[in-house]
């Protein structure tokens, strides 16, 4: 689109008491509902937004026919509109798996948007909501027994995409003294004792063919070696190193942007299990040979890496055999937990589960039991007190 087409399409009369100035590098056309075409879609600064209106009829189209991203087509755009275009302008900077996450966010927001219509809010363009609609919001949050967690989630997904649509109004809440937002509590955590891993593993050998043998993998392999869900389904034969003990890591949490490859743990304990797998894994596979360390063969005969739907099933099966409640990352918790409780030192578990520092081993995994904190309590108080008699 040239520039002199550009100007054309400008008004030759003011907007709002102002002129409106071309600018190409924030120029939007919108045309028919549900199109639009931008000059870089992807830059998180300049969103590329359709103009259509929110009741669901036909488009209309922007009367300037461009606009600055402050005027009418951030202004315009539904909520919907809003984090389709914003999402799709992050994807380049986060994995699969978080714009997921955001997307769910989000639909959760605007449902709670819509639930409190009634309250003066509306599911606004998100240009437009103001400080009371996040008051509202909040209200209805606390209604609804959100934790703080929850809360401060959501709540920080949403002043990504109003700050993205030049709203700062969460920003600017957060910087008034009154104004005390959800922030993220401190939980609990979930670690599996000696007894459970024990009914785990049984519930596994209780499972026949080939999901059997994943579950064996899984209940045996994940609690010993840290690996993340998506680490352990997408690893490959080759990364295995039976003979020095440890599994390239080589789709981390983070790939491509903060984290590189890296070694897991494989202890001694557990490598018998593996190379049972191993065996079980030829049978599974036949004449033919497979690149995956899990292969799963679909029903075209197909073989690709273990479907995450599938390790879902997995997941589900043992929880209904073995009466534990327990999800993956229980089983990378209960490795950390379970290194610093054998005496590992804190740093060898934070090296080992592939963070970048302690602090982050410490704060959501590996700790101090309350039982063990409470014991050096006692034996503090234990000591035996010096009592001084007055002078006669």
């Amino acid at each position: 689109m040239g520039t002199d087409r550009v100007d054309s399409a400008l008004p030759k009369t003011p907007v709002s008491g102002k002129a409106i100035k071309p600018s190409p590098s924030n120029s939007l056309l919108a045309g028919e509902e549900g199109t639009t075409r931008r000059q870089d879609r992807h830059d998180p600064e300049m969103p590329g937004l359709a103009g259509t209106n929110s009741l669901g009829g036909k488009a209309r189209r922007f009367e300037a026919g461009i606009r600055d991203r402050a005027d009418l087509g951030m202004a315009r755009a539904s909520f919907p509109a809003s984090v389709k275009a914003y999402l799709d302008a992050m994807r380049p900077y986060l994995a699969d798996g978080t714009i997921a996450r955001k997307a769910r966010n989000f639909a959760t927001v605007h449902t709670d948007l819509k639930a409190i219509e009634t309250k003066g809010v509306r599911a606004k363009a998100p240009a437009s909501i103001g400080e009371r609609d996040i008051e509202v919001l909040l209200e209805r949050w606390k209604a609804r027994g959100l934790d703080g967690s929850t809360k401060a989630k959501y709540l920080t997904d949403l002043d990504g995409l109003l700050a993205w649509a030049g709203n700062p109004v969460i920003t600017n809440l957060r910087k008034k003294r009154h104004v005390r937002l959800p922030k993220a509590i401190s939980k609990p955590i979930r670690i599996l004792d000696a007894g459970e891993l024990a009914r785990l593993r049984l519930a596994a050998e209780s499972l026949d063919g080939w999901h059997g043998s994943v579950a064996r993998l899984i209940v045996a392999l994940l609690p010993a070696s840290g690996l993340r869900r998506k680490e352990f389904r997408l690893a490959c034969l080759k990364d295995l190193d039976l003979a020095r003990g440890r599994i390239l890591v080589v789709h981390p949490k983070g790939e491509g942007t903060w984290a590189a490859p890296d070694f897991a743990p494989i202890p001694k304990p557990i490598r018998t299990g593996v190379e049972d797998f191993l065996e079980e894994r030829r049978a599974y596979l036949g004449a033919g040979e497979n690149e995956w360390l899990v292969p799963y063969r679909r029903g075209d005969g197909e073989i690709g890496p273990w479907s995450d739907p599938m390790l879902t099933k997995v997941v589900g099966e043992l929880e209904r055999r073995s009466g534990i409640d327990f999800s993956l990352k229980t089983f990378r918790a209960t490795f950390a937990q379970l290194g610093v409780d054998g005496g590992a030192r804190i740093e060898a578990v934070s090296r080992a589960m592939r963070h970048g520092s302690t602090r982050t081993t410490e704060a959501y995994y590996a700790r101090i039991r309350s039982d063990d904190a409470f014991h050096e309590i006692e034996k503090a108080f234990e000591r035996p007190s010096v009592r001084i008699e007055p002078p006669a």
